[in-house]
């Protein structure tokens, strides 16, 4: 399961205090294509209605491009989003916003893999600048402009990723489902590790790691790993 947890401020003041939001995506069909079910609690407004983010390819892109499809899916109840609305000074707005992404476990709030500050770098409402981190694709970054009457932050969020990730309100082509080509060694399908693109390589090496904690991962590890890998690991 992922946890996103959004914050009226910065990464470094985060607290229970400043929480206005947490969306959770959790598995209800573990396979290539996955299900998930996904819900929303926001500040004020309480839980939304669950959603269900059908055939989502495993491992083929960033967290936040899952991330976005979720809140699209629970905010729209559709896979697409209506436009924004013209931003205008009158338009409702917030200076400093941060979401995390936190892998939870049984004992803990879990790993964080990811996370985003949301500023305004002026003085003029509606425009920001976005700021990703991700601990297997990397940063990215966007400045875009954001208005509405009232302001929505999972909504807010969800257009800094598109904005990021497309250069575009909206969100873009739903990623492919990666699978790796395979070659004979000594009469047995093996993938090449290092050609792999991410998240899927690191990814797969992680899984490797845990299913083999006292051996070094072979670096032409079997077609079979793999296939256990993207459907149950």
């Amino acid at each position: 399961m992922l946890r996103v947890s959004l914050h009226a401020g910065l990464l470094v003041d985060r607290s229970e205090a400043n929480q206005i939001g947490a969306l959770d995506i959790a598995y209800q069909k573990r396979a290539a294509m996955a299900d998930y079910v996904t819900s929303l609690t926001m500040r004020g407004k309480g839980e939304l209605q669950p959603a269900i983010l059908q055939d989502y390819p495993r491992w083929s892109s960033s967290t936040w491009d899952l991330v976005a499809r979720a809140l699209t899916a629970i905010l729209y109840r559709s896979d697409k989003a209506p436009p924004i609305l013209k931003v205008d000074k009158r338009c409702a707005y917030t200076t400093k916003m941060c979401a995390t992404i936190h892998r939870p476990t049984l004992e803990d709030g879990g790993p964080l893999i990811a996370s985003v500050e949301v500023l305004q770098p002026g003085r003029t409402r509606g425009e920001y600048r976005a700021v990703f981190t991700e601990d297997i694709t990397g940063g990215m970054a966007a400045d875009f402009c954001y208005g509405t009457k009232q302001l929505n932050p999972a909504d807010l969020l969800l257009r800094a990723i598109c904005y990021a990730m497309w250069g575009d309100e909206f969100l873009g082509e739903r990623p492919g489902l990666y699978i790796p080509p395979s070659m004979k060694v000594d009469n047995v399908d093996r993938i090449d590790l290092q050609s792999m693109p991410e998240p899927a390589r690191t990814g797969f090496l992680r899984y490797l790691v845990r299913q083999n904690a006292a051996a070094k991962p072979e670096l032409m590890p079997k077609a079979s790993d793999y296939v256990a890998f993207i459907t149950k690991g």
